[in-house]
Order: C-alpha cells, then structure tokens, then sequence
C-alpha cells in the first residue's frame, strides 16, 4: 500500500462502479467492474464488455480519460 499517497477529494473517479460507459466512439458498450488510481493519479477502468460487442474478450482493462458516459 502507498501509505504516502494522499487523495484529498471525496470521490477521486469520474466514473462509478456499475456504471455504463462507451468506449471508441460508441462501439464498445460496457460496465465498470474496478476501479484505481496509479500512483501517477492515472485513473484506470475493468469493464465487462456487453456480448455482442465482446469479439471474444469479456473484459478489458482501460484508461479513463479514454471513456465516456453512455
């Protein structure tokens, strides 16, 4: 644990768990299922991608400043 890490704001993420985001101009619908904060204050995304959408890879790992609200 980075115990010299300090987030001073309540809440540090722009995007909540459970929520629906889009990611490549719509054409990656998914859910956010984790999420974390790099030491660099780099905001990182686990999605579940819906299945039609999947081609194969459920889940995906993605930088935040990459998604946007659905």
């Amino acid at each position: 644990m980075n115990t010299h890490t300090t987030i001073t704001a309540t809440e540090p993420y722009r995007f909540r768990i459970g929520q629906a985001v889009d990611y490549i101009g719509g054409k990656l619908r998914s859910v956010i299922v984790d999420r974390r904060i790099t030491v660099m204050g780099r905001e990182i995304y686990d999605l579940a991608v819906e299945p039609e959408f999947a081609a194969g890879r459920p889940f995906r790992t993605i930088l935040g400043d990459a998604l946007v609200a659905a």
